[in-house]
């Protein structure tokens, strides 16, 4: 027997890794299989206006992804029952790599785009981040400005949540792969099944985009134009159909539309279901909520004292534009309104602390989160408390319970973690494109936290165009690590992830 045990033992890992890639490589499909059935709504629009080649681009994608998908689906069925941790990471990580390269094909197919602009563009989209490398979007075709701007929709809640609350019909258990693309501390579960919960949250974000959409429309948009700013907002992505911003519109009532929303949707949505399912009572309990609030309230405040007291703007007129820029910035929605640029320096470094903090957990927001800088904070005092105390027994809390160990020590690694891949990226930027250290390190910020728009050569009316094909591409891996909070991705590159 003692002959036979080594055998065995060495034959175990290879079926293992087999079956491991298989099941990877199905899930890989069926993600597949529900992204591309997407792209028949910006084909449907290209229809509309007659655009013949962009029908064809869409046409020959959609054809591709489905074809790909289907052929995954049916060679490589096999045992789905517990998928592991690690399958969920790549799952994920190689899933939003692969939707982004098939979102790229309609820019490419329909020659708008190069293969490394479009390859930019369309995971600017997926990630919500909002940076561009066109100059004046409103030249698009209507089919692919329509696809650029849905793009972020679907990115922003999350086409791997989506997909989770489809696997059900594909006998999937998706609960590994919903903890590995929800972004926060922890997976808030609104019903006991992972899928249900991703459903919920699906509901909660389609019946929010449908208010939004109305509100735009009396606005006088017409329904393209509501569509695409609808698109924008409910993602906090921040593409618009125009190289102006959202000032190409000049209504108040529009801008006052989007400051609210976009507050709304850096709102984690299961606080929006508690609110749909009548239990208020949990908003107004949030201390990450009322954080945040607090924190673009006063923000706003500081900014509009600063313009007021340096520029030749009326009070209304600087509270206005600093609203605006504070929601934008904070919610890591990147919409312009005015050139920050030209505002005094102390404006411009609150808009640039706001590109770190991002919105709440379980919204679709970019950036550290706001419930990680409270914890940061509370921690700082406490260890500032234990120096005059140095016996005193005392932990974090939020929301009235005591914060573990783990937890903190979660906080602690993703704050160092974040701030070395900021200061990596913005030196590799500097690096690489020649940009001055201003611009490299608010593009770095600006990719990192889901923001797009940064300072100097990367100001709100400016874009990516002219960076150097590497530049893009280092760009762009920053805008997935972000989008997906460093780990998912980060862990492929450990020897200990393929062991």
């Amino acid at each position: 027997m003692a002959a036979f045990a080594s055998p065995r033992v060495a034959r175990r890992p290879a079926p293992g890794l087999f079956s491991g890639v298989r099941r990877v490589a199905f899930l890989l499909s069926a993600l597949l299989l529900v992204v591309s059935l997407t792209l028949v709504a910006p084909l449907v629009v290209a229809a509309i206006y007659r655009e013949g080649q962009v029908v064809g681009a869409f046409a020959t994608t959609l054809f591709i992804g489905v074809a790909a998908s289907a052929s995954g689906l049916f060679l490589l069925r096999t045992d789905l029952s517990g998928i592991s941790r690690r399958e969920g990471f790549a799952v994920v990580a190689f899933g939003w790599a692969a939707v982004c390269l098939l979102g790229s094909l309609p820019y490419l197919l329909a020659e708008t785009l190069g293969p490394v602009n479009a390859w930019f563009e369309s995971t600017s989209g997926f990630t919500t981040t909002g940076a561009s490398v066109i100059d004046y979007p409103q030249n698009l075709p209507r089919g692919i400005l329509f696809w650029r701007s849905m793009s972020q929709w679907l990115g922003g809640m999350g086409f791997v949540v989506l997909s989770v609350a489809l696997f059900p019909l594909l006998g999937v258990g998706a609960s590994r792969l919903f903890g590995a693309e929800v972004p926060g501390l922890e997976v808030t579960r609104l019903r006991p099944r992972i899928s249900s919960s991703a459903g919920i949250l699906w509901l909660v974000y389609l019946l929010i985009s449908v208010v939004l959409l109305v509100l735009l429309l009396l606005g006088g948009m017409d329904i393209f134009e509501a569509a695409c700013g609808m698109f924008a907002v409910l993602s906090t992505g921040g593409f618009t159909i125009s190289s102006q911003g959202i000032s190409a519109y000049g209504s108040a009532y529009v801008e006052w539309v989007h400051i609210v929303f976009m507050w709304i949707c850096a709102t984690s949505f299961s606080l929006h279901w508690a609110i749909m399912t009548g239990k208020p009572g949990k908003l107004l309990r949030n201390s990450e909520w009322r954080f945040f609030t607090a924190a673009l309230v006063v923000l706003s405040l500081v900014v509009a004292a600063i313009l007021w007291s340096t520029g030749d703007t009326s009070v209304v007129s600087a509270l206005h534009n600093a609203v605006f820029m504070v929601v934008s910035t904070g919610t890591t929605t990147g919409l312009a309104l005015v050139d920050y640029e030209l505002w005094a320096p102390g404006a411009q470094f609150v808009l640039l602390l706001l590109m770190f903090m991002g919105g709440c957990a379980g919204s679709t927001a970019g950036g550290i989160k706001v419930v990680r800088i409270q914890l940061f904070v509370k921690q700082a005092l406490l260890s500032t408390l234990h120096t005059l105390h140095p016996g005193a027994v005392t932990a974090p809390h939020l929301a009235g319970r005591p914060v573990s160990q783990q937890t903190m020590r979660s906080v602690s690694g993703f704050l160092g973690l974040f701030m070395f891949v900021f200061l990596a990226g913005t030196a590799a930027i500097a690096l690489i494109t020649g940009m001055d250290i201003l611009s490299s390190l608010s593009a770095s910020i600006g990719m990192l936290g889901s923001n797009g728009a940064g300072l100097e050569e990367v100001g709100p009316f400016d874009n990516y165009a002219s960076m150097p094909a590497a530049g893009k591409l280092l760009l762009t891996f920053l805008m997935v690590v972000g989008r997906l909070e460093l780990y998912t991705v980060l862990i492929l590159f450990t020897p200990s992830f393929w062991r």
